[in-house]
């Protein structure tokens, strides 16, 4: 029976140097899956394929996922992306993807800036740029791990962030059933969402985190957090009244984001309840706003920020999206919404 990490070569001082030290270059495709509006690609599949790239570079030095897992007792973890987004890529476009490292002596994550070009006219475009950091998570249940090669050690940790706690006044309660619904969000007077929000423009959610959001077994990866900003978008939108499937029907208003950033800053295991604040903070000459995630989960009746990041959203029109990036003005409801009324406060 073929060993399955038997195609991946040992990591050597040249591929290690080369790991270090030369930036590689790899020709993708995006997932099928992003294809959700038109043909083109949404954010969260854009980062997929570039979390591909940078995993194709480890895998050039001989340390790819299952290797790590399974030989040196590491999980892949990416733990931070900076994301922009320069043009649209659609579902037939072949991506060249350069992986260059960026990590320096002190560092204690691997560092990398990820830059992916499209043909465009005959001519390379540049659709997407972004800083993407790494750390080899610690895997408790691998037994008899080998060791890594002594420049990994460094990046090694037993867990991918230590929070420090901040007291909860509010007692959480059991109020969502996954068989039955996504959870709960503001509007169903969650006391945690309550007072993590208090008197700021946002909106919270909370849901219990399935095994597929997670990995090696224990806790929610970065493709995970990546779907929870998605998704809480979609949740926010639909409860200020301006859903985007409404948009999309009676404007032709296609949701684009132009950039994205999300900071791991602890651990989320597998069937935590993820309490998920989104909060606007800037509208930008009414055509783009910026709103911010905050990802909690309540541990030992303390309030525990796992993640935190940022999104900045428009509308493109439903004429040539794959072509043209020309973002609309939004119109007075849009920017009550956005403003902090809901169809219900009026």
């Amino acid at each position: 029976m073929t060993s399955p990490i038997s195609s991946t070569p040992e990591p050597t001082e040249q591929t290690l140097n080369d790991f270090f030290d030369a930036a590689g270059h790899f020709s993708l495709r995006p997932s099928y899956e992003g294809g959700n509006i038109s043909t083109t690609i949404g954010f969260k599949h854009v980062h997929y394929l570039l979390e591909a790239a940078v995993l194709e570079h480890f895998r050039a030095a001989g340390l790819g996922a299952t290797t790590l897992y399974v030989e040196y007792g590491a999980g892949f973890d990416v733990v931070s992306v900076n994301t922009r987004l320069h043009t649209v890529l659609t579902l037939d476009d072949t991506v060249d993807v350069e992986v260059k490292p960026v990590t320096k002596d002190s560092d204690t994550r691997l560092r990398f800036a990820v830059t992916g070009t499209v043909e465009r006219d005959g001519a390379p475009r540049k659709a997407v740029t972004s800083k993407f950091e790494v750390a080899l998570r610690a895997i408790e249940h691998v037994p008899d791990p080998r060791p890594l090669p002594e420049r990994l050690t460094r990046f090694v940790v037993p867990r991918l962030g230590r929070a420090t706690p901040r007291e909860l006044a509010a007692v959480p309660v059991d109020n969502i059933d996954l068989s039955a619904q996504r959870g709960v969000t503001t509007r169903s007077g969650d006391p945690v969402l309550a007072e993590i929000i208090g008197d700021d423009n946002a909106f919270g959610w909370k849901w219990r985190v399935p095994y597929f959001y997670c990995h090696f077994t224990s806790h929610m990866q970065m493709s995970g957090f990546l779907r929870q900003m998605e998704e809480v978008l979609h949740l926010f939108v639909a409860d200020r009244g301006i859903a985007i499937q409404r948009l999309l029907d009676e404007r032709n208003w296609i949701p684009v984001v132009t950039k994205c950033d999300i900071e791991l800053t602890d651990e989320v295991r597998i069937e935590d309840e993820l309490y998920t604040v989104f909060t606007v903070e800037d509208v930008f000459k009414a055509v783009l706003f910026t709103a911010r995630m905050d990802c909690y989960v309540v541990r030992d009746g303390a309030l525990v920020r796992v993640a935190t990041g940022h999104i900045t959203h428009g509308y493109v029109t439903k004429e040539s999206p794959e072509r043209d990036w020309s973002l609309v003005t939004f119109d007075d409801e849009v920017l009550a919404a956005l403003g902090g009324k809901t169809p219900a406060a009026g």
